[in-house]
């Protein structure tokens, strides 16, 4: 052998390796259609989710704007007032009803609770909250109005 050339040193057998892009092809498309698939089922679980939330919201809202009215028709404020009261503590769209009966207020506040605009997706849904106060004495000026 010539000086100055290095007698070539024998490689280790070659071992069979799995090519990166075969293993990536292995699942044929199968974590595309989970995603294709879960996406929109995490979105419709989300949407449903926030859906409920506004309408135990506007429940709540509801209740405390019937508080409100009760007491004050309970002091003797005139319906204007109560009105306008129950309006500002009430969700957008709130119908209030006041019945006066045997020296007690009834307030009735009731809502709709929408969907921004997806009204056909999600079902129709009106929340209620009562609310029933005893009339003050002060405020009892009527004959058919007597404490209880």
């Amino acid at each position: 052998m010539p000086r100055g050339h290095a007698h070539p040193t024998p490689r280790p057998p070659a071992v069979a390796r799995p090519r990166r892009d075969a293993t990536r092809r292995a699942d044929g498309g199968q974590a595309t259609a989970e995603l294709a698939a879960g996406l929109p089922s995490l979105f419709v679980v989300f949407f449903l989710a926030a859906w409920m939330l506004s309408a135990v919201g506007a429940q709540a809202r509801c209740a405390d704007a019937a508080r409100i009215g009760a007491r004050l028709a309970a002091r003797g404020e005139a319906p204007a007032t109560v009105s306008a009261a129950v309006t500002r503590a009430a969700p957008r769209g709130a119908a209030l009803q006041l019945h006066h009966q045997a020296g007690l207020v009834d307030v009735e506040v009731s809502a709709p609770v929408g969907a921004a605009g997806l009204g056909r997706l999600v079902p129709a849904l009106v929340v209620t909250a009562h609310a029933i106060t005893p009339v003050e004495p002060a405020a009892c000026a009527t004959p058919d109005c007597s404490p209880p």
